[in-house]
Formats: structure tokens, sequence, C-alpha cells
């Protein structure tokens, strides 16, 4: 007869015999177990996992970058929306006030108040706008005025529906940042929680291997680094594109922060868009958009001071320095630091100013 759930009841004879030999054998057992359980990842497959998410990490950092560009110009176009709004406002106000004018002094005159004036003269502004079509009906008293009007209610309605609009897009940015925000930190999480499983020394051959793999395949031996990366090449440089690239080498070694702005921490495009700014010449805040805050050159055309651009879709920049180096905000995890320009997929580069 089967069981509760419908699995055939076993004999107990053989049930028997499978609890003896379980316990005759318990070590054959538990080596068996141990030998069929998930080998622990070597160092390389570590920092694989690892820089995967450092990666996607970033690449959600530029969206976040990106959503936090279009916030900033549906601010800007919010209060223009919202200055049209009160100008108009204004108008209507001045239109009803020349039309109340209008209807006292007929009332003083002993004639009777028409409705439609009446209804011009409502205390609810929306109540105004609402019977702007029946401003036809007064054609031939005040013509001029209701004509005004009637245009004044079109553009007031008009404006306040352009900065709602503009309202309802900020709020679905917000909604965006908010996603992308927590997107950040889960992966910045993980990365971290597979970090703290290594001893101390796993995590120091980690970084050792990683500092080795991101110097320049000519590198000669002889050549000194320092805690930031790469020597920066004594390449000369003038005018605006010396001033970026010089402010951009004053950072090296300080930490990679998502979102980072500075003074003390950086992700990659704003680490370019302060040296540029320092340059005085504005960048837009993500990587993908800075690649178009320039004239585009080739990889063969770069000079100090271009912007070169990595990965498809786009999600890091540095700053070209010369002699084939880049200053850059590495990564989560990292600091700034000088690298070699093919350290990383080559997506295009641009020349601001």
């Amino acid at each position: 007869m089967p069981e509760p759930g419908g699995h055939p009841r076993r004999p107990r004879r053989a049930l028997v015999a499978l609890c003896t030999a379980a316990v005759s054998v318990t070590g054959g057992l538990t080596l068996i177990t141990q030998s069929h359980a998930d080998p622990e990842p070597t160092l390389a497959e570590v920092r694989e996992q690892v820089d995967d998410l450092y990666h996607r990490a970033e690449q959600a950092t530029e969206r976040y970058n990106a959503a936090t560009d279009e916030l900033t110009e549906v601010q800007r176009r919010i209060e223009r929306a919202q200055a049209s709004v009160a100008r108009q406002q204004a108008a209507v106000d001045a239109v009803r006030a020349q039309i109340g004018a209008f209807a006292a002094a007929s009332y003083r005159s002993g004639g009777t108040v028409d409705p439609t004036v009446q209804t011009l003269l409502a205390e609810s502004p929306e109540d105004f706008l609402a019977q702007a079509s029946v401003m036809n009906a007064f054609a031939g008293q005040q013509a001029d005025s209701l004509a005004a009007a009637a245009e004044v209610s079109r553009s007031f309605e008009q404006a306040r529906m352009v900065a709602d609009e503009e309202l309802i897009r900020q709020q679905a940015i917000e909604t965006t940042l908010d996603a992308e925000k927590a997107n950040v930190e889960k992966l910045l999480d993980e990365a971290q929680a597979i970090l703290d499983q290594l001893e101390a020394e796993e995590q120091a051959q980690l970084e050792e291997d990683r500092e080795e793999s991101s110097e320049a395949p000519d590198r000669g031996e002889d050549e000194e680094e320092d805690d930031g990366g790469e020597t920066a090449p004594d390449v000369p440089v003038s005018g605006r594109a010396g001033v970026a690239v010089e402010f951009a080498l004053a950072q090296v070694g300080d930490p990679y922060v998502w979102g980072g702005n500075g003074p003390d921490g950086w992700d990659c495009s704003g680490l370019t868009k302060a040296a540029w700014a320092e340059a005085g010449v504005s960048l837009s805040r993500s990587s993908s958009a800075q690649i178009n805050d320039g004239a585009r050159v080739s990889k063969s055309q770069l000079q100090p001071g271009d912007l070169v651009f990595y990965y498809s879709p786009i999600s890091h920049v540095g700053i070209y320095i010369g002699d084939g180096k880049i200053v850059h905000a590495t990564h989560p995890g990292d600091v700034v630091s000088v690298d070699d320009v093919d350290l990383m997929p080559f997506a295009g580069a641009s020349r601001p100013g």
C-alpha cells in the first residue's frame, strides 16, 4: 500500500539492511559527500566574479549619472514652465479685472450684467478657463478684450499642462535613480561578500594579480610605480587640456566612489567632468553623454586632455595624458590611477573645448 504522498512502502527488511550498511560505512559516505561538494573557486575565478560585479556596478552607476543629467534638465524645464504659468496667470487676472470693470460700468448705467460676463467673473480660475468657449457670445461687447481673454486662457492652460507633464517626468526619473542606486549597492555588497570569504593572504594575492594585469604590455622592469598605478608620462601639455590633465593627475590615489564628484572620491565620469570644469569647460555627468560633448577623434589622433571611452554600451571614461596612457577612476574597490590606454575595450574618443 502506498504511503501518504503516493510513494510505495519500502519493505522493512530492506530498510534495516540499508540502515545497517549506512552505520558500517559512515566514513565512506562522508567521503562520497565531500567528493561531490562544489570545489572551492580558484583566485582567478574569484577575481573574474568580483570584476564582473564591479563592471556591472559601474554600468549601473553610469546609468544613474545619466538619469541625474536628465533630472537636471527636467528641473530646468519645470522652472521655465512654472514661470510661464505665473505670467499667464497674471495675464488672466488682468483680463478678468478689465472685464469686471466693464460689467460694473454696465450695472451703474442701469443695464444688466450679461451671463457670459458673470461666467468670466467666476471666483475659480478653473471655472473661468472652463468657460472660455462661450466668449464668442460676447462678441458685440468689448470684442478686443474678449479675444485677448480667449488667447490668454489658452496660453495659461498650455503652460499649466507643460508644467504638469514635466513634473510627471521628474517623478519617473527619481524612481529610476532609486532603482539604479539600489542596484549599485546590491552589486557592490555581493562583490564584498565574495572578498570577505577570502583569507588575508588570498586577498593580498588577488590585489597583486590585479595590479600586475593592469600594467602596460611594453612597460620596462625598471619603470617606477606609485600607489595609484603607473607613473605618469612626462608629456608637455598646455592650455585648457593641460589644466584638465593636471587636475586629474592630482587626484591619483583617491578612492573610486560610485556617484563620486570629489573632492575625496570619484567615479569615472565624475573625475573627467571635474577635470574639465577646472579648465572652464562644462561636460555632461555620464560617460555615455560625455562622448558627445566634444569633437570626435580617432585613437591615432589622441592628444593629452582627450576623453577616451570604453565598452559597448559606453560605461567608462578616462583622460588621455600622452604616451599611450590614461588617468581614470578605475572601478569600485580601487583608486584613481594611470593605466595603459588599451587596458579596456576602446569605444571612442572626443576632444572637449
